[in-house]
Order: structure tokens, then C-alpha cells, then sequence
């Protein structure tokens, strides 16, 4: 007897690979628990017996897990307690009883042709006759049975289409973009995110708003000259006279006059005010004092009002014009620089709003406060920061607890996913706290090997029926058969095409 005992991280290829190896047609298989291809997995078990039964090997199990040893058992395995037991067990008999119990017949014993050179030498002439004929009938054997081969395993093909039922799924969740994170913290829910950096300048006006009256207009008038003295006096134009009385107010004649030299001798001449504005109407017999020189010589009085002294309304610069020129430049570098920031990132990256910092290099008005004007203009050059939030990472550690709730032996179905991020909790500039939630759908995986390997040489009523009760299907599974006289699907399960498809 041979004994092989598993250590738990085989897989089903291994095992039987290692049945093909056995030296001994009586084999103990030693099955620990935990073993990932035959704890309690029936399908694997099945197809263990079927290749046990292929390479005539009496074969017996010792298996550690109790659900296990209940699946083994209805396999049509031969069950021993342990590797002890199953030493001192006689596997002939004890397969002979289980293939009495299934009602299957006995199972045949190959015939060993043995031929040596020192028979031959001592062998009769009808005895190599004898061998010569069991020559051929092997021969003969040999040759059906490689018809039989081709005609079971090689000729038929199956092809096998599945279509599991799919169902809905969801999940939504916190998670935080933190700045300086190389890759996902999956324990603390967080994602890699950036500092971003771009520099923008810019120009723009506002109209002033505050108004204020300006002197626009001169005051014009005439005053008369008298001589105080006998000699004759030259009164050349620009001489200059002004008020006595308040505010001082003074004027400009516009023309040379000439005194004539007598006592009291006088002459009309015209004057203008020196400043614009109503402050030049002054009343009768207010402008009476002549400046420089000639004030010892001649005397100066107005003997009507002079007028013609206007204001105009005029907009002005103030500090509240450039408050709020320096916030509308400043809100719209701002949107520029977030609207530029954030078309260099990717398609599922994005940039809070509250994470962004901007900071004013430069900054000058093309006037200053009280000067005439209608427009006040003012250019400005900043720098804007913000935090970029990897996206993608966030799907994935999404599309990671969506997984975790999935039921066992489902997937996920490709493309399925529709994600969506939802507003932003809380961010600053180093971290940025949002949530994100995805709807897909999933449906029940399918192994093509498993099922291949479960269906071979079934009916195909009876791989249907095996496939409708092992997996949730939309509908029912549609098999085609090539080359099956028998019409059972292949026992080559190699032959057996399987595709699963979900609509």
C-alpha cells in the first residue's frame, strides 16, 4: 500500500497528478483539514473518484474534517479513521464491498505479460506458438482500445452555455484624501492625495462711485481804478486785486489801462477770478485792495457783482472703490487658477473648494484715492494652491468593501460599476473628507474547469439538471453535442467547452 498525505495547499491538478504517480494499485490518501481542493467541496471529490476509478487504483481516504468525511462518504469513497488503521486494512476487500454496496461491477484486473530472455531460451515450440498468439490478441486489444479512446474521449465535444443570474449590489462610504499619502490606508479609510500649485495675473476696472462738486467755471466782472496821486499811471494787464472782507477772493485784470495824472482820475477795466468756482461771485464793493506797487498809487473798487463762478459734479476715487475692485480681481484669479488646476488633473481627481489657499504676490491701482475719474483699474498677480484627491484610489478602496460584502461564490461583473462621489464633509489644505458610493451587480462565479471536470460523461439531462441545482441561472443551460454516438457529454472533460455569459 502506498500512503500519500496532503499538507492542505494542493490544489486538484497536484492531487491527481500525484495519483498517476503511485507505484501501488492500493493507495491511503491522508486529507487534513483545511485542505483548500477537497474540504467540502463535492465537485472536486467526485472527479478524485472518477480518476481513481480511470487509473484502477483502490483508493481510501482519511479525512479530518467531519463536513468533509459526510461528502467523501457519498462520493463512494472508502473511509478509514486513520493512517494506522488504514496500514492494517486489506483496500481489496474493502473496495469490493463499496463497489457491491453502489451496485458496481467487479472492478478488472490487468494481466502482466512477463517475458525474459532465459524463458524464451527454455520455452517449447508450442509454447512460443502460444505466446506468439497471445502477441497478436494483445496487439489486437491494444488497437481497440485506442478506437474506444477516440471514440469516448477524443471524438465527442461539448459546448456549454451558462447564464448566471445577476442580482444588485451597493455600498457607500467616508473616506479622507490626505496629503503625502503614497498609497491606500485601508484600515483608516484613506486615500493618496497632492498640493497643487498655479500662478495667475490679471488686470481689471470698476466705476468709481463716490461723487464730489469740482469749481469748473470763472467768476468775471469789472472793477474802476482812481488815481491818488497827479501823475499819470500805467495799470498793465495782470494786475492783481482781491476782497477785504472773509475769505479772501482775488482776481487778475484782463487788459492794460492807463490812469490820466489828476487827482481821483479813473478807468473801467475787466477782471477774472484766479480760482474757478462760485467762490469768484462776490458782491458790489467787496474787491477793493490792490496788491504790489501801484496799491500807494491808485484805489480799486467793484461797482457790480461779478458771476460766472460754476461747480461741476465729478466721480472720484475712495477706499471703498478699491476694496471692492481688489475682491472682484481677486475672486475672478481665483476661479481662473481653480478652473486651470483642476483640467490638469485626472479624469476621477478633483480639488475642494475649501482646501484652496491663495496668496497675493503683487498687486497695483492705476490711481489713488481723490483722483477724477470715472474707471479705476488695478492689476494683480497671485498664487492659488488646492488639494488634489486621488480618485481612483478612492473607487478602489470602494470596489474593496463592496467585495467583502459580496455573498460566497459570487463576482463582480465587469463594467458594472457606477460610481459616485458626494459632497465634501470637511476639507483644509491637507486633508479633504468626503463620501463616495458605487452600484454594480454581481453574479455566481463559475469555475470552467470545475464544471467540466463535474459533468463529464453525464447525460445531458442530467448535466443540466447538475448545473441548474449548483448555480442560480436566468435561464436554463444550453449544452450541444458533436460526435457523441452515446449522446453523453465527453468523459474527456478537456473536450467540454463551458461559457458563461450574463445579460
Amino acid at each position: 500500500m502506498q500512503i500519500i498525505e496532503l499538507t492542505g495547499d494542493e490544489n486538484i491538478t497536484i492531487i491527481l497528478n500525484l495519483l498517476q504517480q503511485a507505484t501501488d494499485r492500493d493507495v491511503l490518501l491522508f486529507v487534513p483539514k483545511g485542505n483548500e481542493a477537497l474540504e467540502k467541496n463535492e465537485v472536486n471529490l467526485k472527479l478524485l473518484r472518477r480518476w481513481a476509478d480511470n487509473l484502477a487504483l483502490r483508493i481510501a481516504l482519511v479525512v479530518e474534517d467531519r463536513g468533509t468525511h459526510v461528502l467523501a462518504k457519498e462520493a463512494g469513497f472508502v473511509l478509514l479513521p486513520s493512517i494506522e488503521a488504514g496500514e492494517k486494512a486489506n483496500l481489496h476487500v474493502l473496495d469490493r464491498r463499496r463497489r457491491r454496496r453502489k451496485g458496481l461491477p467487479p472492478r478488472p484486473t490487468p494481466s502482466l505479460w512477463f517475458s525474459t530472455s532465459s524463458r524464451s531460451k527454455t520455452s517449447k515450440p508450442g509454447l512460443k506458438r502460444f505466446f506468439g498468439a497471445g502477441a497478436g490478441l494483445l496487439v489486437a486489444a491494444v488497437v481497440f482500445a485506442a478506437l474506444a479512446l477516440v471514440l469516448l474521449f477524443i471524438m465527442p465535444g461539448a459546448t456549454v452555455v451558462l447564464r448566471p443570474a445577476s442580482e444588485p449590489v451597493e455600498a457607500a462610504m467616508q473616506m479622507t484624501g490626505v496629503a503625502g499619502l503614497t498609497e491606500i490606508d485601508y484600515n483608516l479609510a484613506q486615500v493618496p492625495a497632492r498640493t497643487v500649485y498655479v500662478q495667475r495675473e490679471g488686470f481689471d476696472t470698476i466705476a468709481t462711485t463716490n461723487k464730489r462738486d469740482v469749481p469748473d467755471g470763472y467768476a468775471a466782472g469789472t472793477v474802476v481804478f482812481a488815481n491818488k496821486t497827479t501823475i499819470p499811471v500805467t495799470i498793465t494787464k495782470g494786475t492783481v486785486v482781491h476782497t477785504s472782507f472773509g475769505q479772501k477772493v482775488r482776481f487778475y485784470t484782463v487788459a492794460d489801462a492807463w490812469l490820466p495824472g489828476e487827482l481821483y482820475g479813473a478807468v473801467r477795466v475787466g477782471i477774472l477770478a484766479a480760482e474757478p468756482g462760485p467762490g469768484g461771485n462776490v458782491s458790489p464793493l467787496t474787491i477793493n485792495v490792490v496788491e504790489g506797487e501801484l496799491a500807494a498809487q491808485i484805489d480799486v473798487l467793484n461797482n457790480v457783482r461779478t458771476s460766472g463762478g460754476t461747480v461741476r459734479r465729478f466721480s472720484t476715487v475712495d477706499g471703498v472703490d478699491k476694496v471692492n475692485l481688489r475682491a472682484k480681481l481677486l475672486k475672478r484669479l481665483q476661479e481662473e487658477a481653480y478652473s486651470e488646476l483642476t483640467s490638469g488633473l485626472g479624469a476621477d481627481d478633483f480639488i475642494p473648494a475649501d482646501s484652496l489657499i491663495i496668496e497675493v504676490l503683487a498687486e497695483e491701482f492705476d490711481h489713488k484715492i481723490d483722483d477724477i475719474t470715472d474707471e479705476l483699474g488695478m492689476k494683480m498677480t497671485v498664487q492659488v494652491s488646492g488639494l488634489a484627491v486621488s480618485g481612483d484610489e478612492g473607487k478602489e478602496l470602494l470596489l474593496t468593501l463592496l467585495q467583502q460584502r459580496m455573498k460566497p461564490g459570487y463576482r463582480l461583473l465587469d463594467d458594472s460599476a457606477i460610481f459616485e462621489r458626494g459632497g465634501v464633509i470637511e476639507a483644509t489644505p491637507e486633508q479633504a473628507q468626503f463620501s463616495m458610493s458605487v452600484r454594480a451587480a454581481i453574479a455566481p462565479a463559475v469555475d470552467a474547469n470545475a464544471v467540466s471536470s463535474a459533468i463529464a460523461g453525464k447525460t445531458i439531462e442530467a448535466a443540466k439538471e447538475y448545473l441548474s441545482r449548483q448555480f442560480k441561472l436566468a435561464s436554463e443551460p444550453q449544452i450541444d453535442l458533436t460526435g457523441s454516438f452515446l449522446k453523453r457529454l465527453p468523459w474527456w472533460a478537456a473536450r467540454i467547452q463551458v461559457q458563461a455569459t450574463t445579460e
